[in-house]
């Protein structure tokens, strides 16, 4: 009797520690898995270093995903203050070294004949970096706003240019008062490269405006009036081309799209 209770007893033990080792088996990767045998051992050890390897993992990804966060914050910390650090050092430089009338000519000088080269050699980023310099000594060069604008053109960022070109408009009439500080540039011209933009753009009632204000100052201008007929054409306004066309034959009566341009015209609503 008392042997079927140990019995009994003993089963009952091993099904509790069976079932607690079930339970607890992730636990149990410290094991010594000596006599284990065969195939048993590979895949419980596999298994316990995949289990370890996941848990691993698990706390190195919540770890670093903190740690990552922290090192962020001083980073871009840092960098605020190493920019803040770095623009106090550029103004004070700035103040200590103020170049001279001679001086900041004949830097304007060389930027100006390195831009001119940069731009014969198709380097227009080059030639924006040193044009943009030259505004930064003199932000009233009207030349340097003209000729980055013409940079800007060169590689088809019109938005670019025609921004550029409205600041370069305002400057020149700012500096219509003294004829000098213009170096000759002529405002119509200015309008003309605007109203040019504009078309590239589609942005044809701008275009035409501004074609127009050039035409107000240079009438007789063959430039600008092919570009007036070009742009009512495409407009359909048959009054404004055809007498675009007729001012336009009586200045340029050679002009080989004449006839092309008259037969458009006739094509034209009424």
């Amino acid at each position: 009797m008392l042997t079927t209770i140990a019995w009994i007893l003993a089963s009952l033990s091993l099904i509790v520690i069976i079932f607690i080792i079930v339970r607890k088996f992730p636990s149990l990767a410290i094991l010594n898995v000596e006599n284990i045998p065969g195939e048993k051992e590979t895949k419980f050890k596999e298994k316990i270093i995949r289990q370890r390897v996941e848990r691993d993992f698990n706390r190195l990804g919540n770890s670093l995903d903190r740690w990552c966060r922290r090192l962020g914050g001083m980073i871009s910390g840092f960098l605020k203050r190493y920019y803040q650090h770095l623009t106090k050092k550029r103004n004070d430089l700035r103040r200590q070294k103020k170049l001279t009338f001679i001086e900041k000519r004949e830097k304007i000088s060389v930027l100006f004949n390195k831009a001119k080269v940069a731009m014969s050699l198709e380097k227009y980023e080059e030639a924006e970096k040193h044009l943009i310099e030259i505004i930064s000594l003199d932000a009233k060069r009207l030349n340097a706003f003209l000729e980055l604008a013409e940079s800007y053109r060169l590689r088809k960022s019109f938005r670019e240019a025609k921004e550029t070109l409205e600041h370069a408009l305002k400057l020149a009439q700012q500096l219509s008062r003294d004829p000098e500080m213009l170096e000759g540039v002529v405002l119509a011209e200015i309008r003309f490269s605007l109203a040019w933009i504009c078309f590239q753009l589609g942005l044809q009632t701008e275009a035409l405006e501004y074609g127009r204000q050039a035409l107000d100052a240079e009438p007789n201008n063959p430039r600008y009036l092919d570009l007036i007929l070009s742009l009512s054409i495409m407009k359909k306004d048959k009054k404004s081309a055809l007498d675009a066309w007729q001012r336009l034959a009586s200045v340029n009566p050679e002009n080989n799209k004449l006839p092309e341009l008259h037969a458009k015209i006739e094509e034209l609503p009424d």
